[in-house]
């Protein structure tokens, strides 16, 4: 940069530069500056009276009456021209001054010592177009301009075109006039959340007042679509610009329903109570007399806990619901949810969480929109605290649950549930280990103790008044075990285990089927002791298989197989000294015996009414192969790839039974296919005869039939697939945005926000449940059939074009595969219209058949700013 101080190089520059009353150009060159309209006056400016005596003491000269109180700072690429005589001071080529917090850009700055006034000028092509960076900032302030008046007086500034961002809008003004207290008035707005320079909505305004990090106030508005003015007038506007949570009123939507009628949905109030705490509320009205409030409170400390209360209530009136719930006075309904979690590092070893959701049957059906929503048919809470003490072995966990079926109107409450744990420790072990641990130090021994008291009915018949003491279930339970185990011959583990249960109730109920169908039942109340013992041992080792490849892309194979066999002993509770089973029969008059506590929330001894003395066995497989391949940098390398990852057999003989010794084969199979594709199977095989639908004595190998038979099997798989994503710093630049992204994800309870920077997307679930039933119409027939239950379901979409995209989600239900339906279809397009989004979602087929519609704007500050347009299309009964 040329820095130019004396008159005389000022002369020399009039042969290239021009400088009228309205104007500057720059001859014989293809850049020319922008005209302006005068130099301005600012009779309101005088000089402040100040002592300078310190500072020009301190620089050793005098100082102007007229100087600004702080020193300006400017930088030019091109050249700076001094014209002492006028005392006007020119920057050229990306100019730039600092002044205190300000920092004005320009093409060129032209500085008016006389009247303290700055000009900055953009610098244009011969086409006429801005190419200098012209931009204002003061503060958190940035904004970009054509042409600027700034008095350093003053503090005021006058600015043409002014493009000015606050918070996620933008307001572009053809003038603006800026104050020294920040605040702005502009003639001609335009505000949007479009960031483009010709944005494609806005809002039209012909004055507006800007008071910084408060509001946005303009006078009569107008909505405008691509410079198209809409029918949408406003009497005024409000736009907060406040950072953080602030008060207002949350705007609603229209919606027309079938049975509702037509309806004005979410019309709100946000309540910024505090930092930490804020509430919003939103009611709901309709043509035929349905209304609904909801009211959701979200509080948050950070590093400490977080949490979302909501308490919703609904007014159905009789006749206005297409599910067959409404009652002759209508149907009220509500729902309480409830969400807490406590940051773990705020109260170590202490554990504090809440999951709350509960409310009447016919909520969901009738107020939910989407399709997952209203086929819920269950309600779950959980409220928990947990303590565990540093350094030792104890836990304690406290809760409260609560469980509810919306179809059979099935309650459960359980308050309280107390769980205290002293961790497996080594009572035997040496404080201070040295050498090889003894046997009997490596002993170890746990206890738990836990508590419960569960109370049951039907939430139709559900009241605080009606809850005796005497109508709950209660139980304690306690759990001892000694375990060891040992190494032996190096190859081989063996372990032995001694479980002991302690069961404490205060119910037994006894169950009596009669010829006709019918249960006879006696309930006896009282304190009731029962304990229950086994004791187990077994022996595994691991085999390994492997065979290595010189060349070729498959380096190596590698077999594991885990052998397991073991004993097992647990005692027969019909006998002395437990007598803890009763003797029954059952409908078909065979002789069974049942537990008095199969009903305790703890449950009892398990029911086995002859002592069992079993030999287990089982065999664990892994496959895995060893491929090479090489790096992009050309280096050879391997990776492992497992073939399958367990493919098990398990199954045991009891000693002690008169018949029937050998237990069903049980097997498993998982394994996982490029990392894509997930496939589980399992099977049970049964080696005996079955004669009219009841297993016999008989093996099938002694009938010739072979070994074993299988009963059942279950095969699922599950697959994903999805293109290369176009643009992964956009999506991650998108989620740093989490005001935007979070309210997308969630709004209304169905999902708003498609990535469409994945251009397809493709998941399949699907099962195979297959079963053998015998005939029991025949007492001799040893006939069956295997009856096949497949199931399917698709999910997926991708994109029509760069802004278009489809996802729908396809269950396929199979009968016998003899007949296919698809319940509960979903279809999804949506168009991302840059700062606007549109979705469309439909539910073609199945009771809740439905569609909605939705355009809105994308940002938050205008999140009100949509049309909806949501039907349900069912029919009047299930």
């Amino acid at each position: 940069m040329n820095t130019n101080l004396h008159a005389q190089e000022q002369k020399e520059h009039r042969d290239s530069v021009n400088i009228p009353d309205k104007g500057i150009t720059l001859s014989g060159d293809s850049l020319s500056l922008g005209n302006l309209d005068g130099v301005p006056k600012d009779s309101t400016n005088t000089p402040k009276e100040a002592s300078v005596e310190a500072k020009e003491k301190e620089l050793g000269i005098k100082i102007a009456k007229d100087a600004l109180p702080s020193v300006v700072n400017t930088t030019a690429k091109d050249s700076a021209v001094l014209n002492v005589k006028d005392k006007i001071f020119y920057l050229y080529g990306d100019a730039k001054a600092n002044y205190e917090d300000l920092e004005i850009k320009s093409g060129v700055l032209v500085f008016y010592q006389k009247e303290n006034m700055l000009w900055a000028i953009p610098v244009l092509d011969t086409a006429g177009k801005k190419i200098s960076v012209q931009e204002f900032k003061q503060g958190d302030q940035i904004f970009t301009y054509d042409t600027l008046r700034y008095n350093f007086q003053s503090k005021r500034a006058i600015v043409r075109n002014a493009h000015s961002k606050y918070g996620d809008g933008y307001v572009i003004s053809q003038q603006v006039k800026r104050n020294a207290d920040g605040s702005i008035f502009g003639y001609k707005s335009v505000y949007t959340t479009c960031d483009l320079d010709h944005p494609h909505f806005g809002i039209q305004a012909k004055r507006i007042k800007v008071i910084p990090d408060r509001v946005i106030a303009s006078g009569p508005a107008n909505l405008e679509v691509m410079d198209i003015p809409t029918p949408l007038f406003f009497p005024f506007g409000m736009f907060p610009i406040k950072q953080g949570q602030h008060s207002g009123f949350i705007l609603p939507t229209y919606n027309l329903d079938n049975y509702k009628g037509i309806g004005l949905q979410n019309l709100g109030y946000y309540f910024a109570i505090s930092d930490h705490l804020g509430w919003a509320t939103y009611v709901d009205f309709f043509s035929k007399g349905s209304w609904a409030s909801r009211n959701n409170v979200q509080y948050a400390n950070r590093y400490h806990y977080n949490g979302n209360f909501q308490i919703n209530y609904s007014y159905t009136t009789a006749g206005s619901t297409s599910y067959g719930e409404s009652q002759p006075g209508g149907t009220r309904d509500f729902n309480v949810v409830w969400s807490h979690a406590v940051d773990p590092k705020a109260t170590p070893n202490t554990t504090f969480g809440a999951s709350v959701n509960f409310g009447t049957s016919s909520y969901n059906r009738i107020n939910q929109v989407d399709y997952l929503s209203k086929v819920q048919n269950s309600y779950a809470s959980s409220i928990s605290y947990g303590k565990t003490w540093q350094d030792k072995p104890y836990s304690l966990t406290v809760a409260a649950r609560h469980s509810q079926n919306t179809n059979s109107g099935a309650l459960s409450i359980t308050l309280p549930s107390v769980n205290f744990n002293l961790g497996q420790f080594s009572p035997f072990q040496r404080k201070v280990m040295t050498g090889t641990p003894r046997w009997y130090e490596k002993i170890t021994v746990s206890y738990a103790v836990s508590g419960i008291n569960e109370y049951n009915t039907y939430d139709s018949l559900f009241s605080l008044n009606n809850i005796k003491f005497k109508d709950m279930d209660n139980a304690i339970n306690h759990t001892a075990s000694i375990s060891a185990t040992y190494n032996l011959f190096r190859f081989f583990n063996w372990n032995i285990s001694i479980p002991y249960t302690e069961y404490w109730n205060t119910k037994q109920l006894y169950l009596y089927p009669q010829p006709d169908r019918s249960v006879d039942s006696v309930l006896k109340t009282g304190f009731f002791t029962s304990r229950s013992t086994s004791v187990s041992t077994g022996i595994s080792t691991r085999i390994y298989g492997m065979k290595m490849f010189k060349s070729g892309k498959i380096a190596g194979i590698r077999h594991v197989m885990t052998p397991r066999i073991g004993l097992s002993y647990t005692p027969g509770y019909k006998h002395a000294p437990f007598n803890y089973l009763y003797q029954t029969q059952d409908f078909y008059d065979r002789t069974t015996y049942s537990s008095p506590y199969a009903f305790s929330p703890l449950g009892g001894p398990p029911v086995t009414p002859d002592p069992a003395g079993s030999i287990t066995f089982g065999l664990d497989n892994n496959l895995q192969v060893k491929v090479r391949n090489k790096d992009t940098a050309g280096n050879a390398s391997t990776k492992n790839v497992s073939l399958i990852d367990n493919f098990s057999i398990n199954g045991f003989y009891n000693m002690f039974a008169d018949s029937c010794n050998l237990s069903n084969i049980n097997m498993s199979f998982s394994t996982n296919i490029l990392n894509t594709i997930n496939i589980s199977a399992s099977a049970l095989f049964t080696p005996y005869v079955y004669v009219g639908g009841r297993q016999t004595k008989q093996y099938l190998l002694g009938a010739g039939r072979g070994l074993a038979q299988i009963n059942s099997a279950n095969l699922s798989f599950s697959m994903s697939f999805q293109g290369d994503k176009k643009n992964e710093q956009e999506q991650e630049d998108a989620k740093k945005n989490s005001d935007e992204v979070n309210r997308l994800l969630s709004n209304g309870g169905y999902n708003n926000y498609y990535d469409f920077n994945i251009p397809w997307n493709l998941s399949i679930t699907g099962g195979l449940s297959v079963v053998r039933r015998y005939d029991a119409t025949i007492a001799t027939s040893t006939s069956s059939i295997m009856t096949p239950t497949p199931n399917l379901i698709f999910r997926g979409g991708f994109n029509l074009t760069e802004r278009w995209k489809v996802t729908a989600d396809f269950p396929l239900q199979f009968q016998e595969f003899k007949k296919v339906s698809i319940p509960g279809a979903n279809l999804a397009i949506s168009r991302d219209l840059h700062c606007w989004q549109m979705s469309l979602n439909l539910v073609p087929f199945g009771t809740y058949r439905s569609f909605s519609f939705l355009l809105q704007v994308k940002s938050a500050m205008l999140q009100d700013l949509k049309l909806t347009r949501k039907t349900s299309i069912s029919p009047l009964s299930y």
